[in-house]
C-alpha cells in the first residue's frame, strides 16, 4: 500500500463521490478508480460499492481508512516537522560551552532565547569541553561557544564580540589601584584558574610562561563566584575576562588591573557546521550575542 491509496480512502469518505474525491486530490477519476482496482485486486478485498452517485465503504473500507486517518496525520505531522527543521524554526540545539567563564555570559542571553524559540529543545553542556571540534563534527554538538578557534575550514566560525581578560584582586590587595602590572610582580601571588591543564590556561602561556614566571601556589576552582569570593578576601588572584565585573555591584570588594605592554584581548565565536549556519534559531543567537552590549 502506498500513501496515495490513504489519502483516496480519506478523501472518499469525506467527500461521498468519486468526482468530489478526485478533485480534492487533483487526480483524474480514471486515475483515482484505477488505483484503487489495483489495490483491491492486490489485496483481495472489495473497498466501496456504488450506491446510487455515492460511493460507499465497505467494511474493509471503513477499516483500511480508519488506519489511513492514523496514517496520514503521522504523515503530515512528520513533513510538517520536517519543514520546520528544513527553515530553521524547530529542532533540537544542543550547545557546547568551551570554557568555564562562558556559562556566566551565556546565562544572560538564555531566558530571550528560550523565550523567542518555545518549540526548540536547547541544551546547554560542557561535557565535550575541549573536544568540542570532534563532536559537531560528530553530530553530538550543535553549536559550542568558543574563544580558542581551530580555523581549518572544517566548522563555521562566526565572531560575537571581543572581550579583555584582566587580573582580579581584592580592593585591598598591594597591587590595588596600580595602572598597570608586570608579570614578574605575581611571583609571591596565589593564582587562581579553573581546573583545566596550564597548557590551556591564558595566566600561565600568555602572562607567567612567557615571563618565565612560577607563582608562589596555583589553586583550582570551579565556579566563577566562588573564585571571585576567593580574590575578595586576598586568597589569590586571577585572570578572568572583564565582562564578570560588569555589575559593580555584585562584585564591590574586587577591581580589574592590566598588564603593561601585554594585551589580552580574545574573541568569543560561536562555532557551527557550515549547513547550520543559516538556520533562523542559529542566526537568532548570532545577530542577538552581536547585538548585546556588554558594559563594563
Amino acid at each position: 500500500m502506498e500513501l496515495i491509496h490513504f489519502r483516496i480512502l480519506l478523501a472518499l469518505k469525506r467527500r461521498g463521490t468519486l468526482n468530489a474525491a478526485s478533485e480534492s486530490l487533483h487526480l483524474t477519476q480514471s486515475a483515482l478508480s484505477h488505483q484503487m482496482k489495483n489495490l483491491e485486486q492486490r489485496l483481495g478485498v472489495v473497498l466501496w460499492r456504488k450506491q446510487g452517485r455515492t460511493l460507499v465503504l465497505t467494511q474493509a473500507g471503513n477499516y483500511l481508512s480508519d488506519v489511513a486517518e492514523s496514517v496520514i496525520a503521522t504523515v503530515d505531522s512528520a513533513e510538517q516537522h520536517l519543514n520546520l527543521l528544513a527553515a530553521g524554526k524547530t529542532g533540537k540545539l544542543i550547545i557546547g560551552i568551551d570554557c568555564h567563564a562562558c556559562y556566566e555570559w551565556f546565562r544572560t542571553l538564555l531566558q530571550p532565547y528560550l523565550q523567542a524559540w518555545p518549540d526548540l529543545a536547547i541544551e546547554v553542556t560542557s561535557r565535550y569541553r575541549f573536544n568540542s571540534f570532534e563532536a559537531i563534527r560528530q553530530y553530538k554538538l550543535d553549536a559550542v561557544l568558543t574563544s580558542d578557534p581551530v580555523f581549518n575550514g572544517v566548522l563555521h566560525y562566526q565572531p560575537l564580540f571581543d572581550f579583555e581578560l584582566v587580573l582580579i584582586v581584592a580592593r585591598q590587595h598591594r597591587l590595588a589601584g596600580r595602572l598597570s602590572i608586570e608579570p614578574s610582580e605575581l611571583q609571591q601571588e596565589t593564582i587562581l584558574t579553573y581546573p583545566v591543564e596550564r597548557e590551556r590556561l591564558d595566566m600561565f602561556r600568555k602572562v607567567l610562561q612567557p615571563a618565565g614566571i612560577e607563582p608562589l601556589a596555583h589553586v583550582t576552582v570551579e565556579e566563577t563566584d566562588i573564585m571571585l569570593q576567593l580574590a575578595a578576601s586576598r586568597r589569590g588572584v586571577c585572570l578572568l575576562p572583564e565582562w564578570l565585573l560588569a555589575d559593580k555591584a555584585k562584585n564591590p570588594d574586587v577591581l580589574s588591573l592590566r598588564f603593561k605592554d601585554l594585551p589580552l584581548t580574545k574573541t568569543m565565536y560561536l562555532a557551527t557546521r557550515h549547513e547550520d549556519v543559516q538556520l533562523e534559531y542559529i542566526q537568532w543567537l548570532i545577530e542577538h550575542a552581536q547585538a548585546k552590549t556588554i558594559v563594563l
